[in-house]
């Protein structure tokens, strides 16, 4: 099961991330876009391995991008990080039906934790499904 990020950033924000989501998934399950079109792309390919996108959005016009492909994220849980909190901002992140939603401004750890506790869930529901113990 692979988990998607997409942020068009580099620096601070981006390592921050990074290092908090190393902790719960291992490289190899990561898929990295930098683009809107590789982002695109991508969720127009199969998705019987990708389960969780987490959107990271440092500014308005990045969030705007992101909704402009919302009808190919329906299938995806979402944890979306958005720029600020004004109420604008708020309602446009919602739009993305978000599983969780946080601001880009925080240290992260919310976002391993919420990611984490996701991951734990398919899991347990795939093994349940093949008849796991």
């Amino acid at each position: 099961m692979n988990v998607l990020f997409y942020s068009t950033m580099k620096g601070d924000i981006w390592e921050r991330l990074q290092e908090s989501i190393k902790a719960v998934v291992p490289s190899e399950n990561m898929e990295i876009y930098r683009t809107i079109a590789g982002l695109s792309k991508r969720l127009c390919q199969p998705l019987y391995d990708l389960s969780i996108a987490v959107l990271l959005a440092t500014t308005g016009e990045e969030l705007q991008e992101i909704l402009s492909i919302q009808d190919l994220i329906t299938d995806i849980r979402v944890i979306a990080i958005i720029p600020d909190r004004e109420k604008e901002t708020i309602s446009k992140g919602h739009l993305l039906r978000p599983r969780y939603l946080t601001y880009a401004d925080g240290d992260f750890a919310d976002v391993a934790a919420v990611l984490g506790k996701m991951l734990e869930i398919i899991n347990n529901n795939n093994i349940c499904r093949k008849g796991g113990d």
